[in-house]
Protein backbone atom coordinates (compact mmCIF):
# COMPACT_ATOMS: atom_id res chain seq x y z
CA UNK A 1 0.00 0.00 0.00
CA UNK A 2 1.49 3.44 -0.85
CA UNK A 3 1.48 5.95 1.97
CA UNK A 4 0.12 9.31 2.28
CA UNK A 5 3.02 11.42 2.13
CA UNK A 6 0.17 15.08 1.02
CA UNK A 7 0.42 16.56 4.08
CA UNK A 8 4.04 16.38 4.58
CA UNK A 9 5.13 20.50 3.91
CA UNK A 10 8.82 20.20 5.13
CA UNK A 11 11.85 18.80 3.90
CA UNK A 12 15.23 18.51 5.02
CA UNK A 13 18.58 18.09 2.49
CA UNK A 14 21.70 17.30 4.86
CA UNK A 15 21.01 14.42 7.22
CA UNK A 16 24.36 14.66 9.08
CA UNK A 17 25.00 15.61 12.53
CA UNK A 18 23.49 19.24 12.10
CA UNK A 19 21.24 17.86 9.90
CA UNK A 20 20.06 15.58 12.81
CA UNK A 21 19.49 18.18 15.06
CA UNK A 22 17.78 20.25 12.67
CA UNK A 23 15.14 16.94 12.21
CA UNK A 24 14.92 16.81 16.16
CA UNK A 25 14.21 20.28 16.50
CA UNK A 26 11.61 20.44 13.58
CA UNK A 27 9.73 17.43 15.32
CA UNK A 28 9.44 19.39 18.88
CA UNK A 29 7.08 22.14 16.90
CA UNK A 30 4.93 21.69 14.46
CA UNK A 31 6.42 18.95 11.63
CA UNK A 32 4.67 15.97 12.55
CA UNK A 33 6.28 14.04 9.16
CA UNK A 34 9.44 15.29 7.41
CA UNK A 35 11.04 14.52 4.20
CA UNK A 36 14.62 13.68 4.02
CA UNK A 37 17.70 13.58 1.30
CA UNK A 38 20.68 13.18 1.78
CA UNK A 39 23.63 11.94 -1.31
CA UNK A 40 24.97 9.59 1.12
CA UNK A 41 22.02 7.25 2.03
CA UNK A 42 23.21 5.83 4.92
CA UNK A 43 22.65 9.03 6.54
CA UNK A 44 19.55 9.23 5.35
CA UNK A 45 18.87 5.27 6.98
CA UNK A 46 20.14 6.08 10.27
CA UNK A 47 18.04 9.42 10.85
CA UNK A 48 14.87 7.30 9.84
CA UNK A 49 16.10 5.04 12.55
CA UNK A 50 16.04 7.38 14.91
CA UNK A 51 12.79 8.78 14.51
CA UNK A 52 11.06 5.91 12.72
CA UNK A 53 7.71 7.05 12.82
CA UNK A 54 8.42 10.77 11.58
CA UNK A 55 10.75 10.62 8.65
CA UNK A 56 10.14 10.03 4.69
CA UNK A 57 13.23 9.29 2.90
CA UNK A 58 13.25 10.88 -0.68
CA UNK A 59 14.39 8.80 -3.43
CA UNK A 60 16.51 11.80 -4.80
CA UNK A 61 16.49 15.38 -5.33
CA UNK A 62 13.77 15.67 -7.67
CA UNK A 63 11.56 14.22 -5.62
CA UNK A 64 11.45 16.97 -3.69
CA UNK A 65 11.72 19.46 -5.94
CA UNK A 66 8.85 18.21 -7.79
CA UNK A 67 6.14 17.76 -5.00
CA UNK A 68 3.92 20.25 -4.82
CA UNK A 69 3.11 19.67 -1.57
CA UNK A 70 6.31 20.45 0.19
CA UNK A 71 6.20 24.27 0.57
CA UNK A 72 9.63 24.71 3.12
CA UNK A 73 13.14 23.46 2.14
CA UNK A 74 16.14 23.24 5.25
CA UNK A 75 19.20 22.78 3.95
CA UNK A 76 21.94 21.62 6.48
CA UNK A 77 24.74 20.83 3.42
CA UNK A 78 28.41 22.38 2.91
CA UNK A 79 28.69 25.59 1.22
CA UNK A 80 30.49 24.68 -1.98
CA UNK A 81 26.90 22.41 -2.71
CA UNK A 82 24.68 24.97 -1.62
CA UNK A 83 24.84 27.75 -4.30
CA UNK A 84 23.74 24.35 -7.06
CA UNK A 85 21.20 23.83 -4.38
CA UNK A 86 19.56 27.14 -3.93
CA UNK A 87 19.16 27.82 -7.64
CA UNK A 88 16.82 24.73 -7.70
CA UNK A 89 14.73 25.30 -4.83
CA UNK A 90 14.08 28.97 -5.94
CA UNK A 91 12.94 28.10 -9.48
CA UNK A 92 10.74 25.48 -8.05
CA UNK A 93 9.38 28.59 -5.34
CA UNK A 94 10.37 26.73 -2.44
CA UNK A 95 10.58 28.76 1.18
CA UNK A 96 14.18 28.04 1.73
CA UNK A 97 16.24 27.72 5.46
CA UNK A 98 19.85 27.45 4.48
CA UNK A 99 22.63 27.16 7.39
CA UNK A 100 25.28 29.45 7.64
CA UNK A 101 27.20 30.96 6.51
CA UNK A 102 25.13 29.66 3.76
CA UNK A 103 27.37 30.77 0.17
CA UNK A 104 31.39 31.38 -0.22
CA UNK A 105 31.69 34.11 -2.11
CA UNK A 106 29.79 37.36 -2.76
CA UNK A 107 29.44 36.12 -6.57
CA UNK A 108 27.43 33.44 -5.67
CA UNK A 109 25.47 35.86 -3.20
CA UNK A 110 25.28 38.09 -5.88
CA UNK A 111 23.49 35.67 -8.28
CA UNK A 112 21.08 34.11 -5.66
CA UNK A 113 19.84 37.75 -5.09
CA UNK A 114 19.02 38.00 -8.95
CA UNK A 115 17.22 34.48 -8.75
CA UNK A 116 15.38 35.25 -5.83
CA UNK A 117 11.66 35.45 -5.83
CA UNK A 118 8.41 35.93 -3.12
CA UNK A 119 9.73 33.20 -1.37
CA UNK A 120 11.27 33.56 1.84
CA UNK A 121 15.41 33.02 2.40
CA UNK A 122 16.75 32.84 5.56
CA UNK A 123 19.94 32.04 6.94
CA UNK A 124 20.57 30.40 9.61
CA UNK A 125 22.63 31.95 12.23
CA UNK A 126 21.81 30.38 15.76
CA UNK A 127 23.25 33.07 18.02
CA UNK A 128 20.82 35.53 17.20
CA UNK A 129 17.74 33.70 18.93
CA UNK A 130 20.13 32.93 22.03
CA UNK A 131 18.97 34.03 25.09
CA UNK A 132 22.07 35.22 26.82
CA UNK A 133 23.17 37.36 23.34
CA UNK A 134 19.98 38.78 23.87
CA UNK A 135 20.82 39.80 26.98
CA UNK A 136 24.04 40.89 26.27
CA UNK A 137 22.74 43.44 23.66
CA UNK A 138 20.47 44.95 26.80
CA UNK A 139 24.48 45.34 28.24
CA UNK A 140 26.29 46.70 25.68
CA UNK A 141 23.34 49.22 24.79
CA UNK A 142 23.12 49.86 28.90
CA UNK A 143 24.67 53.68 28.93
CA UNK A 144 25.27 53.40 33.08
CA UNK A 145 28.19 50.73 31.65
CA UNK A 146 30.12 53.60 29.75
CA UNK A 147 31.28 52.79 26.47
CA UNK A 148 32.62 49.63 24.75
CA UNK A 149 36.29 49.71 24.86
CA UNK A 150 37.14 46.14 24.16
CA UNK A 151 35.21 42.40 22.69
CA UNK A 152 37.10 39.38 22.40
CA UNK A 153 35.46 36.12 20.94
CA UNK A 154 37.47 32.55 21.73
CA UNK A 155 35.78 29.50 19.44
CA UNK A 156 37.69 26.78 20.14
CA UNK A 157 37.47 23.12 19.74
CA UNK A 158 38.64 19.52 18.43
CA UNK A 159 37.26 19.48 15.17
CA UNK A 160 35.39 19.04 12.94
CA UNK A 161 38.05 19.79 10.17
CA UNK A 162 35.99 21.24 7.24
CA UNK A 163 37.63 20.35 3.60
CA UNK A 164 35.08 23.26 1.67
CA UNK A 165 35.64 26.11 3.71
CA UNK A 166 38.32 27.48 6.17
CA UNK A 167 38.18 27.49 10.40
CA UNK A 168 36.98 31.24 9.55
CA UNK A 169 34.25 30.90 7.75
CA UNK A 170 32.91 27.96 10.03
CA UNK A 171 33.33 29.77 13.07
CA UNK A 172 33.61 33.39 12.72
CA UNK A 173 30.78 33.65 10.72
CA UNK A 174 29.22 33.18 14.26
CA UNK A 175 30.75 35.91 15.95
CA UNK A 176 30.69 38.30 13.37
CA UNK A 177 26.93 37.35 13.40
CA UNK A 178 26.45 38.39 17.36
CA UNK A 179 28.32 41.88 16.63
CA UNK A 180 25.91 42.65 13.80
CA UNK A 181 22.98 41.30 16.27
CA UNK A 182 24.65 43.47 19.04
CA UNK A 183 25.77 46.54 16.61
CA UNK A 184 23.98 47.04 13.65
CA UNK A 185 26.89 47.36 12.40
CA UNK A 186 30.10 44.79 11.24
CA UNK A 187 33.68 45.77 11.89
CA UNK A 188 36.39 46.75 9.24
CA UNK A 189 39.20 43.88 9.54
CA UNK A 190 42.53 44.67 10.42
CA UNK A 191 44.30 42.03 10.80
CA UNK A 192 44.49 38.41 10.01
CA UNK A 193 47.10 35.42 11.12
CA UNK A 194 45.60 32.70 9.77
CA UNK A 195 47.66 29.07 9.80
CA UNK A 196 47.29 26.21 8.11
CA UNK A 197 48.52 23.07 10.25
CA UNK A 198 46.79 20.21 8.64
CA UNK A 199 46.93 21.04 4.98
CA UNK A 200 47.88 23.55 2.64
CA UNK A 201 45.10 25.04 1.62
CA UNK A 202 42.93 25.60 4.43
CA UNK A 203 43.51 27.26 7.51
CA UNK A 204 42.04 25.68 10.66
CA UNK A 205 43.73 28.21 12.92
CA UNK A 206 42.65 32.17 12.99
CA UNK A 207 43.54 35.20 14.97
CA UNK A 208 41.38 38.22 13.45
CA UNK A 209 41.31 41.95 14.44
CA UNK A 210 39.05 44.40 13.71
CA UNK A 211 37.66 48.09 14.44
CA UNK A 212 34.29 48.82 15.17
CA UNK A 213 33.44 52.65 15.92
CA UNK A 214 36.05 53.58 18.13
CA UNK A 215 36.68 50.24 19.63
CA UNK A 216 38.67 46.84 18.85
CA UNK A 217 37.63 43.34 18.61
CA UNK A 218 39.61 40.23 18.68
CA UNK A 219 38.13 36.59 16.85
CA UNK A 220 40.01 33.41 17.76
CA UNK A 221 39.21 30.37 16.09
CA UNK A 222 40.86 26.62 16.36
CA UNK A 223 39.69 23.35 14.99
CA UNK A 224 42.45 22.14 16.98
CA UNK A 225 42.13 22.83 20.87
CA UNK A 226 42.09 19.98 23.02
CA UNK A 227 38.98 22.00 24.86
CA UNK A 228 35.88 23.09 23.99
CA UNK A 229 36.15 27.07 24.61
CA UNK A 230 33.22 29.31 23.59
CA UNK A 231 33.92 32.55 25.55
CA UNK A 232 33.12 36.51 25.10
CA UNK A 233 34.89 38.97 27.25
CA UNK A 234 33.11 43.03 26.86
CA UNK A 235 35.31 45.58 28.39
CA UNK A 236 33.25 48.56 29.13
CA UNK A 237 33.80 51.91 30.91
CA UNK A 238 32.86 50.91 33.75
CA UNK A 239 32.18 47.18 33.75
CA UNK A 240 33.01 44.08 32.13
CA UNK A 241 31.33 40.91 31.16
CA UNK A 242 32.35 37.01 30.35
CA UNK A 243 30.20 34.86 28.77
CA UNK A 244 31.26 31.32 29.04
CA UNK A 245 29.00 29.32 26.91
CA UNK A 246 30.60 25.79 28.46
CA UNK A 247 29.82 26.95 32.03
CA UNK A 248 26.68 24.81 32.65
CA UNK A 249 25.28 26.50 35.60
CA UNK A 250 26.09 30.55 35.45
CA UNK A 251 27.48 31.09 31.49
CA UNK A 252 27.52 35.36 31.75
CA UNK A 253 29.18 36.97 35.06
CA UNK A 254 29.75 40.94 34.97
CA UNK A 255 32.35 42.29 36.96
CA UNK A 256 32.52 46.04 38.56
CA UNK A 257 36.07 46.53 37.70
CA UNK A 258 37.78 49.14 35.36
CA UNK A 259 41.01 50.60 35.24
CA UNK A 260 41.03 54.51 34.62
CA UNK A 261 43.98 57.35 34.53
CA UNK A 262 43.82 60.26 37.07
CA UNK A 263 43.31 63.69 35.86
CA UNK A 264 46.32 65.48 36.09
CA UNK A 265 43.98 68.14 37.19
CA UNK A 266 43.91 66.36 40.60
CA UNK A 267 47.51 66.51 41.72
CA UNK A 268 49.87 69.53 42.20
CA UNK A 269 53.50 70.41 40.95
CA UNK A 270 55.41 68.00 43.63
CA UNK A 271 53.04 64.96 42.85
CA UNK A 272 52.67 63.56 39.87
CA UNK A 273 51.09 59.77 39.01
CA UNK A 274 51.02 58.28 35.55
CA UNK A 275 50.20 55.17 36.94
CA UNK A 276 46.23 53.87 36.36
CA UNK A 277 43.52 53.41 39.41
CA UNK A 278 42.34 50.23 38.91
CA UNK A 279 38.73 49.87 40.53
CA UNK A 280 37.82 46.25 41.82
CA UNK A 281 34.13 46.01 42.88
CA UNK A 282 31.97 43.06 43.48
CA UNK A 283 31.17 40.52 40.91
CA UNK A 284 28.29 38.66 40.14
CA UNK A 285 26.50 36.06 37.97
CA UNK A 286 23.28 35.79 36.33
CA UNK A 287 20.65 33.43 36.09
CA UNK A 288 19.38 33.35 32.55
CA UNK A 289 16.67 31.51 31.72
CA UNK A 290 18.09 29.19 28.85
CA UNK A 291 16.40 28.63 25.85
CA UNK A 292 16.83 25.98 22.91
CA UNK A 293 17.98 28.59 20.14
CA UNK A 294 17.63 26.26 17.57
CA UNK A 295 14.00 25.34 18.19
CA UNK A 296 13.15 29.02 18.54
CA UNK A 297 15.23 29.81 15.03
CA UNK A 298 12.97 27.29 12.94
CA UNK A 299 9.71 28.51 14.76
CA UNK A 300 10.93 31.69 13.81
CA UNK A 301 11.43 30.73 10.21
CA UNK A 302 8.07 29.51 10.04
CA UNK A 303 6.14 31.95 11.50
CA UNK A 304 7.83 34.01 8.98
CA UNK A 305 6.51 32.05 5.79
CA UNK A 306 3.22 32.26 7.75
CA UNK A 307 3.26 36.19 7.54
CA UNK A 308 5.40 36.56 4.38
CA UNK A 309 7.95 38.00 6.63
CA UNK A 310 11.77 39.30 5.86
CA UNK A 311 13.74 37.58 8.17
CA UNK A 312 16.39 39.25 10.37
CA UNK A 313 18.94 37.11 8.98
CA UNK A 314 17.85 37.72 5.43
CA UNK A 315 20.26 37.35 2.27
CA UNK A 316 21.72 41.08 3.17
CA UNK A 317 22.52 40.11 6.82
CA UNK A 318 24.02 37.05 5.55
CA UNK A 319 26.10 39.07 2.86
CA UNK A 320 27.13 41.83 5.86
CA UNK A 321 29.10 38.71 7.17
CA UNK A 322 30.50 37.32 3.87
CA UNK A 323 31.97 41.05 3.65
CA UNK A 324 33.33 41.09 6.76
CA UNK A 325 34.98 37.58 6.19
CA UNK A 326 36.40 38.87 2.31
CA UNK A 327 40.01 38.31 2.06
CA UNK A 328 40.44 35.09 5.08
Amino acid sequence: MKKNTNNIRTALIGCGYWGTNIARSLLKINNKKIFVFDNYKQNSLTLKKRFPKNIEIANNLNSVLHNKDIKNVLLATPPNKNFSLLKKFIKFKKNIFIEKPGLKNFNEINKIKKLKNNMILMFGYIYTFNNNIKFIKKFVKNKKNGKILYISFQRQNLGPIRNDVNVSYDLSSHDLSILYYLFNKLPKKINNNSYKILKKNISDISNLSFKLKNFFVDINNSWLNPDKVRKITIISEKKMLLFDEMNLEHKIKIFNKYATYPKISDFDNKFFDKKAKIYEGTSFTLKIKQNDSLKDELKYFFNCVKKNKIPITDINFATQILKSLKGV
